[in-house]
């Protein structure tokens, strides 16, 4: 008699798609496919704070039967993507080389464009910033005569990424400490509006007078969770930001 085949196993796509060569930079995925995945992991974060509230408050408007059963779909759908494991690697494959680097690139282009890096070389100092969601521990590692990074994320990848959720950190121990905070596609990763202005008024508090916030989020997609750059500059000003750059991405 034949032998009975054993079920393979379920892979998470995202697995499966990492599992393929990588180019020569180390890349693996498509950046097709990289940039569609993370949105598609917005959109479902952002879905599944909704019907989390939702059913808090059982408002849902067909009941809190299906508002569960609706969210017990999202989940699934999260951990077939491979759940926020995947999300930080397909983010931090959207880092390499090939795809034009992370955006501490842009961050370091501006703070010379301000004087910002020839100040704190010509004072010997080294400008404290925290680094939010870091996918690397070494991004700001070629500016390290004047960039003194600390690196911190959710859910760290590296010992040298700081586990921490930035919402949890201690206002009073943090204000007025950090010359720069990057907040590099981590506000559009907040699926909560209240938590979103939480987590710009505790930048503005822990920023330095003169301090800088780097700002930066995904494209507006129907359903995707993020803002308009109009909506972002309502909320800056209200908050007593101002922008030195703007710049927008189709």
């Amino acid at each position: 008699m034949p032998k009975a085949r054993k079920p393979k196993r379920k892979t998470p796509v995202t697995r499966a798609e990492s599992s393929t060569r990588p180019g020569p930079s180390g890349s693996s995925s498509n950046p097709t496919s990289t940039r569609t995945l993370i949105r598609r992991f917005h959109v479902l974060i952002k879905r599944k704070a909704q019907l989390e509230k939702a059913i808090c408050e059982s408002t849902h408007p067909d009941g809190p039967a299906n508002a569960t059963t609706s969210l017990a779909d999202v989940e699934r759908e999260i951990e077939e993507l491979g759940g926020l494991s995947a999300y930080q690697r397909m983010s931090s494959i959207g880092q390499g080389s090939d795809r034009g680097g992370g955006s501490e690139k842009v961050l370091v282009e501006w703070l010379r464009e301000l004087g910002v890096a020839d100040g704190a070389r010509n004072a010997k100092k080294r400008l404290k910033l925290l680094e939010v969601g870091a996918l690397k521990p070494d991004n700001y590692a070629p500016c390290a005569a004047w960039i003194d990074p600390t690196p911190i994320d959710l859910r760290s990848r590296h010992p040298d990424i700081r586990e921490q959720d930035f919402l949890l950190m201690d206002e009073e121990e943090h204000r007025e400490k950090w010359d720069i905070v990057s907040l590099s596609l981590v506000l559009n990763f907040v699926p909560d509006a209240k938590n979103r202005g939480r987590m710009l008024r505790l930048v503005y508090s822990m920023l330095r007078p003169g301090g800088h916030l780097f700002l930066a989020v995904s494209t507006c997609r129907i359903g995707a969770a993020c803002m308009s750059l109009n909506r972002i500059w309502t909320v800056t000003v209200a908050l007593a930001l101002h922008f030195e750059f703007a710049v927008s991405h189709p």
